[in-house]
């Protein structure tokens, strides 16, 4: 089992902020690392004088599915929440579920795909706040500006309005996943985005870095084409057919954690990288947007370019701001 790391302690004590009597639904999909990872949060927080409930539950590969039946009403009755799963969150922030119980202040936290080494490492207070502040400016000139430029060295050249719409936030302090993940993400005006979207990383939830870029053709804010490697090409191209707001350029974000490492390894985390762009496709009504697909994916671009209102704020993944 994990010990009380630096990790642990940080994920109980500092983002988490258990309390004695608190009723604490901790949920692991059934994956070896998730359950240890869950086990060892779970045991600190019945130290900690918490109320600990432990589910098990079927894995999941797609961002933006509901929980089952039992995992929902288990979720609701619960104070905080906290969840570990090897691909996919199972109480992902984006199901509907989710954002009814952030609504009411229900607190909600979660690993993906981590090591029991990677929560052995060395993690401190100040880092994580020092990414809470990152975002929290990058987020907003967001808020500030009408529009989005995104070019890359891979062909990446796409532009977006998010004009009226507000930058938001995603660190350690404010969940959902800890210890080291950050990000400031927005939710583009839905039908504005244009040009070619090129992923040269990854895709969240698939688990490995793709061997050849995925090119798509954004026409009036939806994929209207996908090339790549045929494989990856046929993955994709059934996922943003589930339904009508699947192929909707959902959402647009930086990374802002300077402690994930920047070699990307098929992990949810790598979107966190700083100075990495992402952009997800589908669901974006947790980030003010009105696609209520049943899905959300994101996939990674490096050494992005980024302009708001023609102003540079990362270069070639480099955050300037």
């Amino acid at each position: 089992m994990l010990e009380q790391t630096d990790a642990v302690r940080l994920i109980v004590d500092k983002c988490m902020r258990v309390k004695p009597e608190e009723d604490l639904l901790v949920v692991a999909d059934d994956y070896a690392r998730p359950q240890a990872i869950a086990q060892a949060v779970a045991a600190a927080a019945r130290e900690r004088g918490a109320r600990v409930v432990y589910m098990v539950v079927p894995p999941r590969h797609i961002g933006g599915e509901e929980p089952r039946k039992t995992t929902a009403a288990a979720m609701r009755a619960a104070d905080l929440l906290f969840g570990a799963g090897e691909w996919v969150s199972p109480v992902s922030g984006h199901s509907s579920v989710a954002q009814e119980l952030l609504t009411r202040e229900v607190r909600l936290y979660a690993t993906l795909g981590l090591s029991e080494d990677y929560l052995r490492k060395p993690f401190a207070a100040t880092d994580i706040t020092e990414m809470k502040e990152r975002s929290e400016r990058i987020a907003e000139l967001y808020s500030q500006a009408d529009s989005i430029r995104l070019t890359t060295p891979h062909g990446t050249n796409l532009t977006m309005s998010i004009r009226g719409r507000r930058g938001t936030t995603r660190h350690p302090l404010r969940g959902i996943l800890v210890p080291d993940y950050a990000e400031a993400p927005v939710a583009p005006v839905e039908g504005s985005a244009s040009g070619t979207l090129v992923y040269d990383g990854e895709m969240d939830g698939w688990g490995y870095v793709l061997t050849k870029p995925l090119i798509l053709k954004v026409i009036r804010g939806k994929v209207a084409g996908i090339s790549g490697n045929p494989e990856d090409t046929k993955k994709l191209s059934a996922i943003v057919s589930t339904d009508a707001d699947a192929s909707n350029i959902g959402e647009f974000a930086i990374g802002t954690s300077h402690t994930v490492p920047r070699t990307l390894n098929g992990t949810r985390y790598d979107c966190a990288i700083l100075g990495s762009v992402h952009i997800g496709l589908g669901k974006n009504t947790a980030l003010g947007g009105t696609s209520r697909s049943r899905i959300h994916i994101d996939g990674i671009m490096t050494s992005a370019t980024v302009e708001l209102d023609g102003k540079t704020i990362v270069r070639d993944g480099e955050v300037l701001v």
